[in-house]
């Protein structure tokens, strides 16, 4: 309906306020040498990019546009281009900023809730403390809270508990064809950009790799996010962390 329509544009508009301007010096340098035209159709690309889950048709991005998108955009660096298929899409590190890591925060909240849960729950059959059983509780509704606020920014598939997930993992179906060329990508993609020193790879680089998003496109379009798919896939031999600025990943 127009109201969870209005819900999704509200939520965009809450992860684009001021992230896409977040400047290191290379970005610095990029905006320095747009013009205000530029950068409004920039803003324009990005938020529509968003809003149809990073990635996007051409043609079906201009059309919302209403425009052409300036050769000089495509050309740019901004944005991940396929134009053999194509497609445009957030860079690497965007789109794990955008896309995937909310609900990877809301996925980790939502774990404490369900714990938190249990805490309120044996708190609530001990009636010699009825201050701690208060207590808990606030804090148990201070975190629907928050998750509350998470899951309205995600714009797309909220994630399970670490439980479920891991139950969900059990149950998944045989991979499609589309699948198991995304795992490959992904295994690929992985072992190049690991090292002995950075063992650790961030989600972004994994996103930067043309066949990953190819491959992602063609076998996630139930808008699973792709570290969540890679959890369920790679199971125990996957592990997630982050380091405040993107997830890391690492087998």
């Amino acid at each position: 309906g127009r109201d969870g329509h209005d819900d999704i544009m509200a939520a965009i508009d809450d992860i684009l306020q001021g992230d896409f301007d977040e400047e290191d010096i290379e970005t610095a340098a990029m905006n320095a040498r747009e013009t205000p035209e530029i950068a409004v159709v920039r803003k324009h690309v990005q938020r529509l990019l968003v809003q149809n889950g990073g990635d996007c048709p051409i043609a079906q991005l201009e059309a919302d546009l209403e425009q052409e998108i300036p050769r000089e955009l495509m050309t740019s660096g901004r944005f991940f281009v396929d134009e053999a298929r194509g497609f445009i899409g957030l860079p690497g590190e965007l789109f794990s900023r955008h896309i995937e890591q909310p609900s990877y925060k809301a996925w980790a909240v939502e774990d404490e809730y369900w714990s938190h849960g249990q805490e309120v729950l044996k708190a609530g059959l001990d009636f010699t403390s009825e201050q701690r059983f208060r207590d808990l509780f606030e804090d148990w509704m201070a975190k629907r809270e928050e998750l509350r606020r998470l899951t309205r920014r995600m714009v797309g598939v909220r994630p399970g508990s670490a439980a479920r997930l891991a139950s969900r993992g059990k149950e998944m179906p045989a991979m499609t064809p589309a699948e198991t060329d995304l795992l490959k990508a992904s295994c690929k993609a992985l072992r190049t950009l690991q090292t002995s020193e950075a063992p650790w790879v961030p989600l972004a680089g994994l996103l930067e790799d043309p066949s990953v998003r190819r491959w992602r496109n063609a076998a996630l379009r139930d808008g699973t996010p792709y570290w969540e798919w890679l959890a369920l896939r790679l199971g125990e031999d996957l592990h997630l962390a982050t380091d405040g600025r993107d997830l890391l990943v690492h087998r």
